[in-house]
């Protein structure tokens, strides 16, 4: 069982991960049409759920869409993507393709080809959360929950010891 330290140290560690990841759906560059962000759903997603065991940060699913992208083959929603083209700023040229039309050909060039963040990074990791959750922060909270248990347990030997030269 964790004392009141090291629930501190993990609850510090989640709330900055938490942030971390926020901003880097918020502003991080992985495409050269900016960050993932446009409605500002899968920021507000991601939310924390503590166990006694730790924690889990959890985000819409379509998070691992902005990371790996969209592999050719797969079935696009184009309610989805209407909804996306509304958010973000999408230009439809001149002429008179409608946002259900565009909405459409995009699914259809996703589903044949793969979605950006597929096509440029080949399926793989975009790095959109390398700066987020990386070993040396992962690394570093280790340190600090482990030096609070090494503390809580020096401080509850320490206060037996008293204890029995007192007896």
């Amino acid at each position: 069982m964790l004392g009141p330290a090291e629930e501190i140290i993990i609850h510090q560690f989640a709330e900055e991960t938490k942030a971390a990841i926020q901003q880097a759906i918020k502003s991080k560059r992985v495409t050269k049409y900016g960050a993932v962000n446009s409605s500002g759903r899968l920021h507000d997603s991601v939310e924390i759920v503590y166990s006694e065991h730790g924690f889990k940060i959890l985000a819409n699913k379509y998070i691992e869409n902005v990371i790996y992208g969209i592999q050719p083959g797969t079935k696009v929603s184009v309610s989805a993507i209407k909804s996306w083209i509304q958010e973000k700023p999408v230009p439809q040229g001149k002429g008179e393709l409608s946002i259900d039309s565009l909405a459409y050909l995009i699914a259809k060039k996703i589903e044949r080809e793969g979605s950006v963040m597929y096509r440029q990074y080949k399926g793989s990791n975009s790095g959109l959360l390398d700066e987020a959750i990386n070993e040396q922060k992962i690394n570093s909270f280790a340190d600090k929950l482990g030096e609070g248990v090494i503390n809580s347990i020096t401080s509850e030997v320490l206060d037996l010891f008293e204890t029995l030269q007192t007896a």
